[in-house]
């Protein structure tokens, strides 16, 4: 039993620290939902590192780790409710209601941890079903269970997916075939710009959004050929200037195409040598320039998608976006784990641990490396056009260069080549960023409006620190900082693809051999 306490205590550690942060910024029902999706991550992490023989030694390991992570929850219910309200300048929560959801959350994290423990204790098949099975459940009910407590994630969770989903594509690329790319967010902009010239009053299109999906990909899949063809001698540092420059490049042409005219080429020829500009043939832009991409201020409104029994996709709600981007999400992964088990995802791989070696073997590397680009820019084409039906707007400015290094620290955080490791850092950096550094920013803002500022007295020391201690404006150095840490600590990532776990801890065990 005491091996089973400590495989508990392990696997509720970690997890009980995020959750109980979650339930300190965002207080009321959020540590019921947090326990109902850690509980489940708990029972499966418990018993990844014992030896589960039937449910019933599955769902003991499960449960401690589960009570583990549910006093957690109800710790932090409480000190929200009593303590951290009142310094961030709200109500405090009555000890009955905030002794209710500390024990909503040590209950359901229980009971989840218990019953995912005690999966982990059927046949192996069984375990491999019954486990996505219950993945599904959590993921089609999320909705539902959201807007019961009241938490409002949804509108961040389908963003979160939008990156997972570009994470998954900027993973075949730097994961599978290993050229680092830094001008990602060029393809995202060719894929959000093909859906908004297409169905938007721009050029008087206005095409169903079923199909204009598939044709942004295809855009964006030429795209990353035309990225990958002048780079096929390049490599390493050489290859990331490129493609860095391919990534700066999109967003100031799209900014830049609002006085398009197009002459004639040959007319336009003779008439410069005979020095009679009336004789160009214009073809496009005659009498007034035309304007394409709507320069800084994007393409607005864009068409949406729609279904019979659903209707038009609306702002506020987000159900048929979130199942959208969901459903998109698994396409992606379903098809990339496809291919990296094909014989061109071995050729990835190959390419990548030795492209000399990998060419002597017969591998064309000019298609390998042309198709690798291509595919990591069709998913992000994908992508491209969900957001810009999402938003129903699209502007240069959101394509610049930080969006391509929080993709790329999305795949370095999760593990380079693991597909897995690849979504949950997509949801820990895109979680940090669009959730959790939001309402840390208002109740720290709160808390110094409160007991703070009143209490200073010098005028610019009080505009000083009411500016300067902002979460959201530090986010990209926590993310630097973050990579430096993980550079140091765990350089292969959360979930790391065993090849490249391997790769990076040949020295340490030469190192062991040798001594």
């Amino acid at each position: 039993m005491s091996n089973k306490v400590i495989l508990a205590i392990k696997s509720s550690g970690i997890l009980g620290a995020i959750g109980s942060l979650t339930v300190l910024l965002f207080g009321g029902w959020s540590g019921t939902v947090i326990g109902w999706l850690m509980g489940t991550a708990a029972g499966f992490i418990s018993c990844q590192e014992a030896k589960i023989y039937n449910p019933k030694t599955g769902a003991t390991i499960g449960g401690l780790a589960g009570v583990g992570l549910g006093i957690w929850l109800g710790v932090a219910s409480v000190l929200e409710g009593v303590v951290i309200r009142p310094f961030s300048g709200q109500s405090a929560v009555a000890l009955p209601t905030t002794l209710l959801y500390g024990i909503c959350s040590l209950a359901i994290a229980t009971l989840t941890a218990a019953l995912m423990g005690a999966l982990q204790g059927l046949p192996a098949q069984k375990q491999w079903q019954a486990t996505l099975v219950t993945l599904a459940f959590i993921l089609i009910l999320f909705p539902f269970i959201d807007i019961q407590a009241k938490t409002g994630w949804i509108a961040t969770v389908v963003q979160i997916q939008i990156f997972i989903m570009l994470a998954l594509g900027l993973n075949i690329t730097v994961g599978f075939a290993g050229l680092l790319d830094l001008g990602y967010a060029a393809f995202f902009a060719i894929g959000a710009y093909t859906t908004a010239l297409l169905s938007s009053p721009q050029l008087n299109i206005a095409w169903n959004f079923w199909l204009v999906l598939p044709i942004a990909a295809g855009v964006a899949a030429i795209a990353g050929v035309i990225l990958g063809t002048p780079t096929l001698r390049l490599k390493g540092d050489y290859l990331a200037i490129v493609t860095l420059g391919f990534g700066e490049i999109i967003p100031v042409v799209f900014r830049n195409l609002t006085a398009i005219r197009i002459d004639e080429p040959i007319s336009k020829i003779v008439a410069s040598l005979l020095g009679k500009p009336e004789l160009v043939l214009c073809l496009v832009g005659c009498d007034q320039p035309f304007n394409l991409t709507g320069g800084e201020a994007g393409i607005n409104p864009i068409g949406r998608p729609s279904l019979p029994i659903v209707g038009t996709f609306s702002t506020g709600n987000y159900f048929p976006w979130y199942y959208l981007i969901l459903l998109l999400v698994v396409f992606a992964y379903f098809m990339i784990s496809r291919l990296r088990d094909s014989r061109l995802g071995r050729a990835w791989n190959a390419m990548r641990e030795d492209e000399l070696a990998a060419s002597a073997m017969g591998i064309n590397l000019v298609k390998t490396k042309l198709s690798a680009f291509a595919m990591g820019a069709t998913f992000s084409g994908f992508a491209g056009a969900f957001y810009a039906a999402y938003i129903s707007a699209i502007f240069p400015s959101v394509f610049d260069f930080s969006v391509s290094v929080i993709i790329l620290c999305m795949v370095i955080l999760g593990g380079l080549g693991n597909m897995t490791g690849v979504i949950l850092g997509g949801i820990i950096i895109m979680s940090a960023d669009r959730l959790y550094l939001p309402q840390l920013a208002q109740v720290l803002k709160g808390f110094m409006n409160t007991f703070v500022l009143p209490r200073i007295a010098i005028p610019q020391l009080r505009d000083f620190l009411a500016t300067s201690l902002d979460p959201i404006q530090m986010r990209l150095f926590l993310f630097g900082l973050t990579l430096v840490v993980m550079m140091i600590v765990r350089p292969e990532g959360l979930i790391p693809d065993k090849v490249h776990q391997a790769e990076l801890h040949e020295d340490a065990k030469e190192l062991t051999v040798d001594s």
